[in-house]
């Protein structure tokens, strides 16, 4: 790990349309049937030749595959309009699934052709699901605002899918910091007391460790090799090994200088930034 982080380059970002026709409002915002009261903010997945992403807004939408080359509609789940976070490609029970959370749900849909698997009704406070799925082994780890840090665990019996309650621990929450995995615990910052920095074990749910109080009211979490990489809303970025058990940071930096929500981007020595206006590349010496 290199001791000094130093910026290369920076651009200033424009919003624009988000496809071809749709009006855009003064403030930037599209205006379209579709746009919901509040803005959605997903990654899309790639699924051999798929480009798979909860489309729509408020109440209504689909998760949707499009085929990467033509951007023809290859299949749909329309059950539920989208959430805030983003679906993860994972394999349970036999089957390649996409797992995500829907505005009220968290589902699992046969990535080949969408067919709904298993669904979990789940509903954050003020209907904000922002979590990404964490799986680990046959369970998906998931919290939000309100919520105890919870597992489910996903089987097949007679051809019946099933999501059942494997742990849960109403000590821990997570709302719009997503986890990591490292080995069999997970870490993420849980918006109790302030913002706390937590250890969990992944096949228990037990807390494994906790920080002092008022840490951050969110952290961006990325792990990279032995490293985490944990850039907190007010644009500072700490550095530490990915020890379960603790959190002690090797060095911090000021990577912003107005609010950071979006994960770092790690490519070897590089680390992208995104800020409320701006694209910023670092790079580690």
């Amino acid at each position: 790990m290199g001791d000094e982080l130093s910026r290369a380059v920076r651009v200033e970002l424009r919003r624009r349309a988000p496809w071809p026709g749709t009006e855009v409002d003064a403030d930037l915002r599209p205006r379209t049937a579709l746009h919901a009261r509040h803005e959605r903010h997903r990654h899309r997945i790639r699924c051999g030749g798929l480009v798979i992403l909860h489309v729509g807004g408020n109440n209504q939408g689909a998760l949707t595959a499009f085929d990467a080359a033509t951007g023809a509609v290859k299949w749909a789940w329309n059950g539920d309009g989208p959430g805030y976070g983003s679906a993860i490609l994972a394999e349970l029970g036999g089957a390649r699934q996409v797992i995500v959370f829907s505005q009220q749900n968290l589902v699992g849909v046969d990535a080949a052709n969408g067919q709904l698997l298993w669904q979990v009704p789940f509903m954050a406070r003020a209907t904000t699901n922002s979590i990404t799925p964490l799986v680990y082994g046959q369970t998906v780890i998931v919290s939000g605002q309100g919520k105890p840090l919870t597992a489910y665990r996903i089987s097949k019996r007679n051809d019946q899918w099933a999501a059942e309650v494997a742990w849960e621990n109403d000590q821990l929450q997570m709302s719009f910091s997503n986890p990591v995995l490292v080995r069999d615990a997970v870490f993420s910052l849980s918006p109790l007391n302030s913002g706390q920095f937590f250890w969990a074990d992944a096949k228990t749910g037990n807390t494994l460790w906790r920080s002092a109080p008022r840490q951050a009211v969110n952290a961006a979490i990325v792990r990279a090799a032995d490293y985490l990489f944990v850039l907190k809303d007010d644009g500072q970025l700490m550095v530490a090994r990915s020890t379960p058990g603790g959190f002690e940071p090797l060095k911090t930096y000021t990577v912003a200088d107005s609010a950071t929500w979006a994960p770092p981007v790690i490519s070897g020595n590089r680390v992208f930034v995104k800020d409320v206006s701006t694209l910023a590349l670092w790079t580690l010496n």
